[in-house]
């Protein structure tokens, strides 16, 4: 099994009234990891109130399979239903060079910073 670790926290915004929650990944999503991991990230979409927002900080993050790319589309239509805003920050060049093969990048705001991201919530 690849590891992944992660990390939920909350940052504090200026510019915005919603909370927003960051969630750090560092190592590897795929085949062995992601149904395990997933879920975690529905629960946070499920608890929070509607209106939050959340980061993907995926600066540590060196891989991900298509499965994941399912999820992280996924997770994105439910924090839109919720009327959230889901952005994807610090992706290494092989991560981003995925997410634009498959369009996604069309659709979730990938930035360079936090600080970029929480501009855009």
């Amino acid at each position: 099994m690849t590891d992944i670790k992660f990390q939920f926290s909350e940052l504090i915004s200026t510019q915005s009234q919603n909370p927003i929650k960051l969630i750090v990944l560092e190592g590897q999503l795929d085949e062995s990891n992601i149904d395990d991991f997933a879920p975690k990230v529905y629960q946070q979409i499920e608890i929070n109130p509607e209106g939050t927002n959340y980061i993907l900080d995926l600066e540590k993050l060196t891989y991900l399979n298509s499965k994941s790319i399912g999820y992280i589309s996924d997770w994105y239509g439910k924090i839109s239903a919720k009327k959230g805003k889901l952005i994807i920050a610090k992706a290494l060049t092989n991560i981003k060079d995925i997410f634009n093969v498959v369009g996604l990048d069309k659709v979730i705001p990938l930035t360079q910073t936090l600080d970029e991201a929480k501009t855009l919530i």
